[in-house]
């Protein structure tokens, strides 16, 4: 790897998905490249993994449901928006919703500057995105949020 500083960033992710089969996930557009992510934020000073998933739902979609209990870990390093080394430590949140509906209300000013599109999509249109999609297997979580295997539901 590299002698350049690494920062650590615990992280809450979001898999929503509609009763008619489509997953919510953001474009994105870094200085570098641009790849598609799920909703989803770093955790906040005294917060757990659900804590912060309930507070990154409200912000990044200003959807109110409730949210499935942790069913995916992913770790892995990249470079931040800044430049800098960032190791993620990111938790998986099931939540169904009725609609496609959001709101963007809640964005930060680098969520709006960073931030491209939102699109709902089928796990089918997401195995043909051109861009990278970060997990790579979130086609393979969303079809598990759909068919109920991830121990709970969410809303």
């Amino acid at each position: 790897m590299t002698a350049e500083p690494v920062t650590p960033r615990p992280s809450a992710r979001l898999v929503i998905v509609t009763q008619d089969g489509r997953a919510l996930l953001f474009r994105f557009r870094f200085p570098e490249r641009v790849f598609w992510a799920t909703p989803g934020g770093a955790l906040a000073a005294g917060e757990d993994y659900a804590a912060a998933a309930r507070r990154e739902l409200a912000e990044e979609t200003g959807i109110r449901a409730g949210i499935g209990r942790e069913f995916h870990r992913r770790q892995t390093t990249y470079r931040g928006p800044e430049g800098g080394w960032i190791y993620a430590d990111e938790r998986y949140f099931a939540v169904h919703v009725s609609g496609d509906q959001l709101s963007t209300d809640g964005w930060e000013a680098i969520e709006r500057e960073m931030i491209e599109e939102a699109a709902w999509l089928t796990p089918a249109e997401i195995r043909k995105l051109t861009d990278p999609v970060f997990p790579a297997n979130f086609a393979d979580l969303a079809e598990q949020v759909m068919s109920g295997g991830t121990g709970g539901e969410g809303a």
